[in-house]
């Protein structure tokens, strides 16, 4: 190579922005109604009650309850649904201490408002929205006044057929474009399940499918790996009504109906247990890391929030790689926790 094609090659290189492993970041509900919550990323190293690297929170920012989040690695920015708050909260991704977001998207029909997934290939944003319906707004959209581009309306309404009733969890599979959420019937015996929606359906509109069963009994969140084509299903039992057990429930992304799972991770060694002041109040997937994050959260104690990451590849009795416990998760009650890249590296191309 000519010294100044290498040259050329190198200061291409050096203009291409590399994502570092990801790592865990959790926000969740405030202890009271006059306080706030903040969003806290802790390190792939961390054990047990340790600091998180970083934090976003403070009057700025305007979070109040910020129990769910989603990077977007194109534009490197966080969706930061803002339930107490009724708004979702744009932010930079690396944003740190107590900085205002760069946009806010509050229309009063958002509501109390739950995860989001932004659609970068589609220009929109999905969120569940005032604990009912699954709205879609424009990606970029900002301020009180945005219109939606669609609705995916309550499913409580006399003889609606959309099957949403309280819905949380949401996510979009890019493959069969549906949008899922977890979500329960609203008669007795309320039986858990998974209901998927086309991304482009609008009010009364049908699922393409459902996932109920057993199997999804007093599902609480759901997550999809697109590569492997999985649901990860958060799931509990108890015996007792007192102490309880999480499970991960692995089912493939195209099952539907009774479908079984194809394994499960679950039993003594997973620490997923909790008594009934506790709740699993999510499950993310870190690509990076290939782990996944369960979140068992305190209820009216923040000290015994707790987050339990396995391998990807777990199964069965399998001992979890990190947990981590405490009030350094939360000064409340924690939400879904989720990966975000520690930073982008840029790679010169040279030795300093």
């Amino acid at each position: 190579m000519r010294p100044s094609t290498a040259l050329s090659f190198c200061l291409l290189i050096s203009a291409i922005p590399l994502l570092a492993h990801a790592e865990l970041m959790i926000g969740g509900y405030p202890p009271g109604a006059s306080s706030a919550h903040p969003l806290r990323q802790f390190a792939a190293t961390a054990q047990g009650p340790a600091s998180p690297i970083r934090e976003i929170g403070g009057p700025a920012t305007g979070l109040y309850g910020p129990a769910s989040a989603s990077f977007e690695p194109s534009e490197n920015l966080l969706y930061v649904s803002d339930f107490w708050g009724q708004a979702i909260r744009v932010f930079p991704a690396y944003a740190n201490g107590d900085v205002a977001p760069l946009r806010v998207i509050n229309p009063p029909i958002l509501g109390q408002t739950r995860s989001n997934v932004p659609i970068v290939a589609h220009d929109e944003l999905a969120a569940i929205a005032s604990n009912c319906c699954i709205y879609t707004f424009p990606l970029h959209a900002d301020g009180d006044a945005v219109p939606r581009i669609r609705s995916i309306s309550w499913g409580g309404i006399p003889g609606s057929p959309t099957q949403l009733n309280n819905p949380l969890a949401l996510t979009w599979l890019p493959d069969s474009d549906e949008l899922a959420v977890v979500d329960y019937d609203l008669d007795p015996p309320y039986a858990s399940k998974v209901v998927f929606h086309a991304r482009t359906a609008d009010g009364q509109a049908t699922p393409t499918r459902v996932l109920k069963s057993i199997h999804t009994a007093n599902a609480a969140g759901l997550a999809h790996d697109p590569i492997q084509h999985k649901l990860y299903l958060l799931t509990s039992t108890t015996t007792d009504s007192v102490n309880f057990v999480a499970q991960i429930r692995v089912f493939a992304d195209t099952a539907a109906n009774a479908d079984a799972p194809l394994y499960t991770i679950e039993a003594a060694a997973t620490q997923l247990d909790f008594t009934s002041v506790q709740y699993p109040s999510g499950i993310g997937i870190d690509p990076g890391l290939q782990r996944l994050m369960v979140g068992i959260s305190a209820n009216g104690n923040p000290a015994d929030n707790r987050v339990v990451s396995f391998a990807l590849s777990a199964s069965g009795n399998a001992a979890p790689v990190q947990v981590l416990s405490g009030t350094s998760l939360s000064p409340g009650s924690i939400g879904a926790p989720f990966a975000m890249p520690t930073a982008v590296i840029f790679t010169s191309g040279f030795d300093d």
